[in-house]
């Protein structure tokens, strides 16, 4: 009988270790990735990239279709950019966005564009593209 107490209290500690070890406090760690080609092939008619800044992961459990959320800055060449500011009517927007990169302290001048959301992202996805024409800059925040 006291083997198996012994073996239960056993049993209940490795469960509550176990549980424990994937415990997180509420944020889980992010890792940044600067890749391009992850970008390019979700927005196929993104053209002009020099390089980006960005994270994603999963959303919800492990069970059934697992949705993901992106978000990140591309950072466009000059002729990409002149085409976006030409083509596109550009609002001006008031986002801090939840992904922080250095921009060595210059403050962001962000501005959104719905035909250019509509353009570069297909309807399998919601969230928002901004960009900072001063700096040829897009900073997105997508889920799929």
């Amino acid at each position: 009988m006291q083997k198996l107490i012994s073996l239960s209290i056993i049993l209940v500690l490795l469960i509550g270790i176990s549980l424990y070890s994937g415990y997180s406090s509420g944020q889980a760690e992010i890792s940044y990735r600067t890749d391009i080609k992850p970008v390019s092939e979700r927005f196929p008619n993104l053209a002009g990239i020099d390089k980006v800044y960005w994270s994603g992961s999963s959303i919800g459990g492990d069970f059934g279709p697992t949705n993901y959320w992106m978000r990140g800055y591309v950072f466009l060449s000059q002729a990409a950019s002149a085409a976006l500011k030409q083509d596109f009517n550009w609002e001006s927007a008031l986002i801090i966005p939840e992904l922080q990169y250095d921009f060595k302290g210059k403050l962001q001048h962000w501005s959104s564009s719905d035909d250019f959301d509509a353009y570069i992202k297909s309807s399998s996805y919601t969230g928002n593209f901004y960009f900072d024409q001063k700096r040829n800059v897009l900073y997105f925040d997508v889920e799929r």
